[in-house]
């Protein structure tokens, strides 16, 4: 996997002299470095060949073409955002090709925490987001389906996990019933709702810088169609961490936007139950070994650790959730 030189980079996007090495910042699905120039400071976000593709198409370009075009509109529309650095010879939109990779840049954004309360802002964002362009009444995407699976299905990952001897076995007895409830509604939801929307698709705190002259949304890889009710109050539920006071706060403040989640009533709050029974049943395969742990996962014992706090705190959480509304 290439990793570039300064020069590279500094050529490719016409940033001026380097003053230094590229200092890397993070690794998650990309890799991520800052760089000193004679003309600024700059992100630079390197990706990896096999990421993305997963909401749209099949591979990483299919999936950047849209979610640039996608960017190019919220940017237009005056989304807080950061303005991507126009290459000098693109391969795609905003990224260069170098060696086996693709890059892209943006001007860095240094940190101002002063003020962490962030609820107005991202309240008024999302409806932002999703009235660029909504879809209207449809089914939800594909991506929501890998979270429901069949009740024989569950119960034969429970009977290899008692047979395995695996510390969380004793706990799905208990478990089990919220699951299938869970995945009963997600399924029938699968089939409908009424505010279909393209959206950035992963609101999350650390793609949300709070720079001096206020947060801004960064980070627009991930973009796919949801709905917009059940998305906001997913985003709501990070945000607030699961207080009900903050994640009112942030509900509260989408609807004086301008957004609708009256439709949802109970389900407000589903998509943070198929989040969780998505990532309980890919760490569960890990687990048992029938696929490799996946890089986010961590170590067996790291795996083991989050699948027995998801199992033994699924009865009261739907109750948990309820309890936000």
């Amino acid at each position: 996997m290439h990793t570039p030189t300064p020069e590279e980079i500094a050529l490719a996007f016409d940033l001026g002299v380097p003053r230094g090495e590229l200092v890397h910042v993070r690794r998650g699905d990309n890799d991520a470095w800052r760089l000193e120039t004679s003309t600024g400071s700059y992100f630079v976000k390197g990706y990896f060949p096999a990421t993305g593709g997963q909401f749209n198409g099949e591979h990483l370009t299919d999936q950047l073409a849209v979610a640039m075009a996608f960017e190019r509109r919220a940017l237009e529309a005056g989304v807080d955002m950061p303005e991507p650095i126009s290459p000098t010879d693109p391969f795609l939109e905003w990224t260069v090709s170098i060696e086996d990779r693709l890059f892209r840049v943006h001007r860095w954004i240094e940190h101002d925490n002063s003020d962490s309360n962030v609820a107005s802002w991202l309240g008024r964002t999302m409806l932002q987001v999703h009235q660029l362009e909504p879809l209207g009444r449809a089914g939800l995407p594909d991506w929501w389906r890998p979270s429901v699976r069949s009740p024989e299905t569950w119960e034969g990952w429970f009977t290899k996990a008692h047979q395995q001897g695996a510390a969380w076995a004793d706990l799905s007895q208990a478990a089990l019933p919220h699951i299938l409830a869970a995945s009963a509604r997600i399924t029938e939801l699968c089939a409908d709702v009424p505010d279909l929307v393209t959206t950035h698709g992963d609101f999350k705190t650390h793609n949300t810088v709070r720079s001096p002259s206020g947060p801004v949304l960064v980070d627009w890889d991930s973009v796919r169609t949801d709905s917009a009710a059940l998305e906001a109050g997913r985003v709501a539920y990070i945000f607030g961490a699961g207080r009900r006071d903050q994640v009112r706060e942030i509900l509260d403040a989408y609807v004086a936007a301008g957004g609708d989640l009256g439709w949802a009533g109970p389900d407000l709050f589903l998509s943070v139950s198929r989040n969780q029974l998505q990532v309980l049943a890919e760490q569960i395969r890990a687990a048992l070994g029938e696929e490799p742990a996946a890089r986010w996962m961590g170590d067996p014992a790291t795996v083991e650790a989050a699948i027995t706090g998801t199992l033994r705190d699924l009865p009261g959480r739907s109750d948990a959730l309820q309890k936000l509304l």
